[in-house]
């Protein structure tokens, strides 16, 4: 005969067992008890699991800045993200302070304004910043795919050329596939100037900031200089070869 305290009715108890009285029952449920509390912790560590693979997989869906719809986040993505962006030695001797460190994330990324669709299909962004005596942004946001990239700049364009209030569209150069250079009408970056860059499946920009006016004064070989480095950049990640182009020789004015 099996008695309540031992064999498979510790772990699963029935009725007929329950019936007995005294130290049996009391042992019974205790018994009960922490066979549940086992179940409950298999369970709750099976979910904690999954959450944490699909973080580090860069898999699960996340919301494209407030477009409403999900992409999934890419790996590949973060890695070309990753190597399109300019390493401090490809920077001018003069620009090549580390203000943010090179980064890149298989996701959308989190801040999506002027205009909110930008981020729709993105699946990895990366950034990268530099300092000297100007501070010049790189951003990199990688699409699902080319045709995601094209609608994406063009309502980026878009919203550039309509919005006369806040932007001044500049008389620049065109690089690869599309692009639009802009400089800000507020004080306080009225002396920032903007290029957004279209190449493949990927959005290249580069934010840059000078003490100077460039509208007036024309102090543009600087940013210029650097747009067209990191338009190459682009092209040559977007034809899947290894980003070599470097403006390490380039004087900043």
């Amino acid at each position: 005969m099996i008695t309540p305290t031992e064999g498979p009715y510790v772990r699963c108890t029935t009725k007929r067992v329950l019936r007995g009285a005294g130290v049996g029952v009391l042992v019974l449920s205790l018994a009960l008890t922490g066979c549940q509390g086992k179940k409950s912790k298999k369970k709750s560590r099976g979910k904690s699991s999954t959450s944490r693979s699909r973080t580090i997989g860069g898999t699960s869906g996340g919301t494209s800045g407030g477009s409403g719809s999900k992409s999934v986040g890419s790996l590949s993505g973060a890695r070309q993200a990753q190597s399109v962006l300019p390493p401090a030695d490809s920077m001018p001797t003069a620009l090549r302070t580390v203000t943010s460190p090179l980064s890149s994330r298989a996701k959308a990324p989190t801040s999506c304004k002027d205009p909110s669709s930008k981020c729709k299909n993105a699946v990895a962004h990366g950034d990268v910043g530099y300092r000297g005596t100007d501070i010049t942004d790189f951003e990199v946001i990688v699409y699902s795919n080319a045709r995601a990239a094209k609608k994406a700049f063009t309502s980026w364009d878009s919203h550039i050329r309509n919005s006369a209030s806040k932007y001044q569209v500049l008389d620049a150069a065109t690089y690869d596939a599309a692009s639009v250079t802009f400089q800000f009408k507020s004080a306080s970056d009225a002396n920032v100037r903007e290029t957004v860059i279209l190449q493949g499946k990927f959005i290249g920009t580069l934010d840059y900031r000078d003490d100077t006016d460039f509208v007036n004064a024309g102090a543009a070989d600087t940013p210029a200089g650097l747009a067209r480095m990191y338009a190459e950049r682009l092209r040559q990640v977007a034809a899947d070869e290894t980003p070599t182009a470097s403006a390490a020789g380039l004087k900043v004015s």
